[in-house]
């Protein structure tokens, strides 16, 4: 068996169900599906990540540590807060970079750093205004003074140990590329089982209009083998990569 159905055997086990290994994968997220297949495939896997999100972190949990992440199992956004402080204190951290992100409106991230003396700045333009060169400038500074970055995420992948990330307003690239540390929140219903899922989601999205130019995979700390092929973690990347898993 290979590590791939190796893994997806765990996952299914994680979620009670048998897997048929003699079942091909589906592949219908091809060009000529429709957009109403995509949105009902897509419907479909929503559901399934609802239904199962407390098996799924079980099994992001163990993906995402066989990556090198430093995974963190909280039980409600006030301990992933807390989980959050910790790292920074541990890091020695002074700075912060934080993500304009939906997520993390329901974790009190940004309150709980500034009452322990740490700085924070927002990747985000202020409210009603426009987002200008020099706020752009600003937070460019920022992500590469910045000790930690935090963000959301919008999907993770339980089989690679994968946090997905769409750039956009508040969601700079650089708050989880530049800062040596890099902290992702993940709240239940937000984890699929493989890269399958998240492919045809993409492409329900881009039926209707919102696939957004670009995405980030990020799948445990950055790593090259590159130089003396001898493998050098932090050289492109964080160093460090934490994980909170909220549920």
């Amino acid at each position: 068996m290979t590590d791939r159905n190796a893994f997806l055997e765990k996952i299914a086990d994680h979620l009670g169900k048998k897997r048929d290994r003699r079942v091909q994968p589906d592949v219908s997220t091809h060009l000529a599906e429709t957009r109403e297949q995509a949105s009902a495939r897509a419907d479909r896997m929503r559901k399934e990540a609802r239904d199962n999100a407390t098996a799924l972190l079980g099994a992001l949990q163990e993906g995402a540590t066989a990556q090198g992440w430093v995974v963190h199992r909280v039980p409600s956004p006030e301990d992933a807060a807390d989980a959050v402080i910790d790292i920074c204190q541990r890091s020695a951290a002074r700075s912060v970079l934080l993500a304009r992100m939906e997520a993390l409106s329901r974790v009190p991230v940004e309150k709980t750093l500034k009452a322990a003396g740490i700085d924070v700045t927002v990747a985000a333009r202020p409210e009603g205004e426009a987002y200008s060169e020099e706020a752009r400038l600003a937070v460019r500074r920022a992500a590469f003074t910045a000790d930690v970055g935090i963000t959301g995420v919008d999907y993770a992948v339980a089989e690679t140990g994968t946090v997905v990330l769409h750039p956009r307003g508040g969601v700079s690239r650089l708050v989880s590329l530049a800062p040596p540390r890099h902290i992702a929140i993940i709240e239940k219903g937000q984890v699929l089982p493989s890269l399958d899922e998240l492919f045809a989601l993409e492409r329900e999205a881009f039926h209707a209009g919102r696939l957004t130019s670009s995405y980030n995979l990020i799948s445990g700390p950055s790593r090259t083998g590159d130089i003396g092929a001898t493998i050098v973690q932090g050289v492109h990347g964080p160093v460090e990569v934490h994980m909170v898993l909220i549920g």
